[in-house]
């Protein structure tokens, strides 16, 4: 298969060589360009096969590294098998090292059968089980705020007085104090959080107020749609165009459109978590269009210091330029992409000594470290 790749492209090279030399009327400058970029094509070429020839070597072996490890590990399992089959007559503390030495012989030989590394413990895991804890899990909180305006300090005196996790069955994830006095408790079910609320609302209801945070709907975009499609002939159109989808009435709240720079129109919705999961990453039939369906996350930039989670108006810093941090505003900067420098990065690490963030990029670049933290805050306050 490599062969006949590399032919058919040293062909096609020839022919555009060849084809070029019986053009009469072409001019000496072009022809000598051509020539020049089929040559510097050719160099290209052999410096990919030879990487790939490299790889491949690499490859190989690794597999044979590989298979002699199996051909090690399954002789050891096989010499293991053999001593347990024995009766054993040497003293217990040099039998209990056998048997530790055993055991660690049957995790290594369990290797290859599709689980990762033994953990020191001596217990394995199983790759969907490590892939398991990457998912994001739910925030499930309530605050707990004093009618008497007493410190946080009484307040969680009060929950650990009144309040028994063990009793109801409760897990407490977190319990801290927020800024403007309240204590927040977390927990890992919304079954844990209600039961938690009904408990202190009964026992401590007369000194405290509970309130229970209830997820974001989710917004998605729909992009470019048809002119004659509003926020009051979305759903109707939507849900007439596409019975596929199965849409009841009320599944769509349309929030509002914007124009883009392309000329575009784009349309927000909110949908519900069931509604979300029909919609997401869809194409979607509009009048004569079909549109593209995304989520729409959105982050509070200021455009005075380039921070996050506040706007304009509400500024209490000092005027940053998003690409460099210089004084000055963004259309008079005059730094060089390799001279960018991120304001939230470098924030970030004045107060953070352990982290070492790359601050090479501007604050506008959504691979930002800083964004795609606020945007996973986002993530974990929506129910999706």
């Amino acid at each position: 298969m490599a062969d006949e790749v590399e032919d058919g492209i040293e062909n096609a090279l020839n022919l555009v060589v060849i084809t070029t030399e019986r053009s009469g009327n072409m001019k000496k400058e072009l022809k000598q360009t051509i020539y020049e970029t089929v040559s510097t094509l050719r160099n290209l070429f052999v410096q990919l096969r030879n990487k790939s020839d490299l790889k491949t070597s690499k490859i190989s072996a690794l597999e044979a590294e590989v298979d002699k490890l199996k051909t090690h590990s399954q002789m050891l399992t096989n010499q293991a098998g053999k001593l347990q089959g024995e009766p054993s007559v040497i003293p217990r503390s040099t039998r209990a090292q056998g048997a530790t030495s055993f055991t660690s012989r049957q995790e290594l030989a369990r290797i290859g059968d599709g689980q990762v590394a033994p953990t020191r413990m001596g217990q394995t895991k199983l790759y969907s089980d490590v892939l398991r804890g990457k998912i994001k899990q739910s925030r499930h909180t309530l605050t707990v705020t004093s009618k008497e305006r007493q410190p946080p300090d009484a307040i969680k005196d009060l929950l650990k007085t009144k309040i028994n996790p063990t009793d109801i069955k409760v897990g407490i994830s977190t319990l801290k104090t927020l800024r403007d006095g309240r204590v927040q408790i977390e927990t890992g079910s919304k079954e844990e959080i209600e039961t938690l609320q009904r408990d202190i609302n009964a026992k401590c209801g007369d000194k405290v107020t509970v309130n229970v945070h209830k997820l974001r709907n989710p917004r998605l975009v729909i992009y470019n749609i048809p002119e004659d499609i509003s926020t009051e002939n979305i759903e109707d159109t939507l849900t007439a165009q596409n019975p596929e989808l199965n849409l009841e009435a009320g599944d769509i709240i349309a929030k509002f459109t914007y124009n883009t720079k392309k000329r575009t129109r784009n349309l927000v919705i909110e949908v519900s978590a069931r509604t979300r999961k029909l919609l997401i990453h869809k194409r979607v039939k509009l009048g004569w269009l079909i549109c593209y369906i995304e989520d729409y996350l959105t982050v509070n930039r200021c455009f005075n210091c380039s921070k996050f989670n506040h706007k304009f108006r509400e500024c209490r810093g000092t005027e940053t330029c998003p690409h460099c941090t210089g004084n000055h505003k963004l259309k008079e900067c005059t730094a060089q992409p390799t001279e960018f420098k991120c304001t939230n990065c470098q924030n970030y690490n004045k107060y953070n000594k352990n982290a070492n963030i790359c601050e090479n990029h501007s604050s506008l670049d959504k691979n930002c470290p800083s964004f795609q933290a606020v945007l996973e805050r986002h993530r974990q306050y929506t129910d999706y």
